[in-house]
């Protein structure tokens, strides 16, 4: 029987922890996808998955289309 390799994509989040005196949202926004480094744990990077990519093209999650950059202020 044939056996075919089908390229899927789908979508990954990540969370990235800015330290900044800075205020406006979206120059932390900026922060943090400079920052962000995401790495994939040993079951996804394992055997089973050996063409899994992850892409470096990362948007900040928005409140709607066009609202301000979603985050939590730590303390």
């Amino acid at each position: 029987m044939p056996k075919y390799t089908v390229p899927l994509t789908s979508w990954a989040n990540i969370a990235v922890t800015v330290e900044t005196d800075e205020t406006d949202p979206e120059k932390i926004a900026e922060l943090a996808i400079e920052q962000a480094s995401p790495y994939l744990c040993h079951q996804c990077s394992g055997e089973r998955n050996d063409s899994l990519e992850i892409g470096d093209d990362w948007e900040p999650v928005r409140h709607g289309t066009d609202g301000p950059p979603s985050m939590t202020k730590e303390a």
